[in-house]
């Protein structure tokens, strides 16, 4: 079977075990418990994974993304380029929506505007509203059956020069927070230097990484570019996949519906990449996280009945068992109170992280500044320009991703410390479970641990994942939001900034008044650079602090509704006579065997997904 017919198999599996949990939680009296796994399950089937499509200028980044859907959605120009990102994901109608860009003094970015998708790849190329509005985003939607999955592809504006672009730091950041790339190159040349470095860095902080080849149509060689492009890719140390396409060709196969261009054009083996790659670990992803929901909701469930059971079959400990489900309650109901320790950690640790990020970034761009000062003051700027400018760009970019994913590590590092914070004040909530006799032949001694898990939600959490009451898995659902990844400033051009005639035009003056416009000209592109990660490191924080928070704050409630159903069950076994007693002991223990069963069922699915 197929990586792709596996992960499709899988998922089948999990969608009807959630379906059988969801009828067990309503029965169990678990309305609250039902709607996450329905949440749950709509999070499986139509979850959406963004894939970027990134690469140099004029590559022929639009056009495959063209072919890969038959229609000209992105904009494709001879001579004019992709100025912002374009998202395509599928609706049932072809809708398009203007993201402009939100005044430095705003407190909330603009609405959108709709207009004619027909348009949409007018104003990709412009980068401009109709009343001269800056763009930072156009999202579309299409009804095709490519997007059906989930799957959001993202044009994003060209890079020159790779990794030493004056925009590789953002779109770095937002590579860092997408399911997948395309990187594009094409027939033309063999990979240059610049853009195998761009491969690496991508691939370093987004793993799901896909080369395309492109206008091989074009091109004669092109089978050599190809293998050429493999050797410098293996040579780098790089393992990535090159898939030669044409999108001419692809048009030409739409057009007349032959099946042998369409072949010969490539991109169908590029769609079976997509989802036996990239959808296919997106998918496992998915499978393992919505097998975490079904393990805590049946545990939930399964806790009660081993209560329930516990008070009917032995009364004689009947009034332990009552103090010590409401000592359990009160403890839930501490975890969840403003005062509780893990959220003032969150408050706390975020503001330490804020503070150390501030202090990076200025360090980062004061020794950036001592580099480039002392480049310029020993060189001539009027002969060294084209070299400095490409130069600094490049240990900007290095610095600034550097400090990026140092940030994404100390949320994760403060992600996992809250996590065990949480899960050392929930365990207590667990005596219950502990301090009761729960025997009865169900091995529900490895089930019945209410705490939260440890939680990878620091990563997720910044690519605004859907951290919901509905998720405790190492693993979590995810949830995209397209706002996140599109005010990024990916298409900021820093390197205007550098105020090229005006160096240039010095040649002819001393040396020493172009070094200071020089010198100028650096120390404006560093202040905005340092700006612009200083805005988006606060983004991500702000976020991920919200995201972190609230999920905890959910998982807090659920212990306290967990708590008061247990104290419900327990009550009714009080109040129970004894045929009662005896006729509700035997219900219980079979609700309980099939729930058990169901929860061996969900920790088999994640043993296998993390093997």
């Amino acid at each position: 079977m197929t990586t792709a017919g596996r992960s499709a198999a899988e998922t089948a599996e999990m969608l009807q075990l959630i379906d059988t949990a969801i009828t067990e939680t309503r029965t169990a009296g678990r309305p609250d418990l039902a709607e996450k796994l329905i949440k749950c399950r709509r999070q499986l089937t139509t979850g959406a994974w963004h894939v970027l499509v990134a690469g140099e200028f004029k590559k022929g980044k639009s056009a495959l993304i063209n072919g890969l859907l038959g229609v000209p959605v992105c904009g494709v120009d001879p001579v004019a380029f992709t100025a912002v990102p374009t998202s395509i994901k599928h609706g049932d109608k072809p809708m398009a929506y203007l993201m402009p860009e939100a005044p430095a003094d705003a407190v909330q970015l603009p609405p959108p505007i709709k207009i004619d998708i027909r348009k949409a790849a007018e104003y990709a190329r412009t980068g401009l509203a109709d009343d001269g509005t800056r763009l930072r985003a156009i999202e579309t939607t299409l009804k095709r059956e490519l997007l059906a999955d989930g799957l959001v592809l993202v044009d994003t504006p060209g890079l020159g020069g790779g990794f030493a672009a004056a925009a590789a730091t953002a779109t770095m950041r937002a590579l860092s927070l997408a399911d997948g790339v395309i990187v594009v190159t094409d027939a033309s040349q063999e990979l240059t230097a610049a853009e195998v470095d761009f491969i690496r860095h991508a691939i370093d902080v987004c793993p799901n990484l896909i080369v395309v080849l492109t206008k091989t149509d074009f091109y004669p060689q092109w089978q050599r570019i190809l293998e050429l492009d493999r050797q410098h890719l293996k040579a780098a140390g790089i393992q990535a996949e090159i898939v030669a396409v044409s999108s001419v060709l692809r048009e030409l196969a739409l057009d007349t519906g032959d099946p042998a261009l369409n072949a010969e054009c490539g991109f169908p083996v590029l769609v079976e990449r997509l989802g036996s790659r990239l959808l296919a670990d997106h998918a496992a992803k998915s499978v393992l996280a919505a097998a975490g929901v079904v393990r805590n909701s049946l545990r939930q469930v399964a806790e009660v009945l081993a209560t329930e059971h516990a008070a009917l079959t032995r009364p004689e400990e009947r009034q332990a068992t009552m103090r010590k489900v409401e000592a359990s309650g009160e403890r839930a109901k501490a975890l969840s109170s403003p005062s509780a320790r893990w959220l003032n950690t969150i408050t706390d640790r975020f503001a330490d992280i804020q503070a150390s990020v501030d202090a990076d970034l200025t360090d980062r761009s004061r020794r950036l500044e001592n580099e480039v000062t002392k480049r310029i003051k020993e060189g001539d700027p009027t002969k060294e320009w084209s070299e400095i400018v490409p130069w600094l760009q490049k240990r900007t970019n290095e610095e600034m991703t550097d400090a990026h994913t140092l940030l994404i590590r100390q949320i994760n590092e403060l992600a996992d410390d809250i996590a065990a914070l949480f899960d050392a004040t929930a365990e207590q909530v667990d005596a219950i479970a502990k301090g009761t006799d729960m025997s009865v032949d169900l091995k529900l001694e490895n089930l019945a641990s209410k705490k939260g898990g440890k939680l990878e939600v620091g990563m997720h959490a910044a690519r605004g994942w859907s951290l919901s009451s509905s998720i405790v898995t190492t693993v979590l659902v995810t949830t995209l939001a397209p706002s996140l990844l599109i005010v990024l400033p990916i298409t900021a051009a820093l390197g205007s900034v550098f105020a090229w005639r005006a160096v240039r035009s010095y040649k002819t003056t001393k040396v020493d008044a172009a070094r200071a416009e020089a010198l100028r000209a650096a120390a404006v592109y560093l202040n905005q650079a340092r700006v612009d990660a200083n805005r988006a490191s606060y983004d991500l924080i702000r976020h991920s602090r919200g995201k972190i928070r609230d999920y905890y704050l959910d998982q807090a409630q659920e212990l306290v509704s967990a708590a008061k159903h247990e104290q419900e069950a327990a009550m009714r076994a009080v109040q129970a006579d004894a045929q009662a007693a005896a006729t509700r002991g035997a219900a219980a223990k079979a609700e309980l065997d099939r729930v058990s069963a169901l929860l061996a069922s969900a920790e088999r699915v994640t043993q296998k997904g993390r093997s």
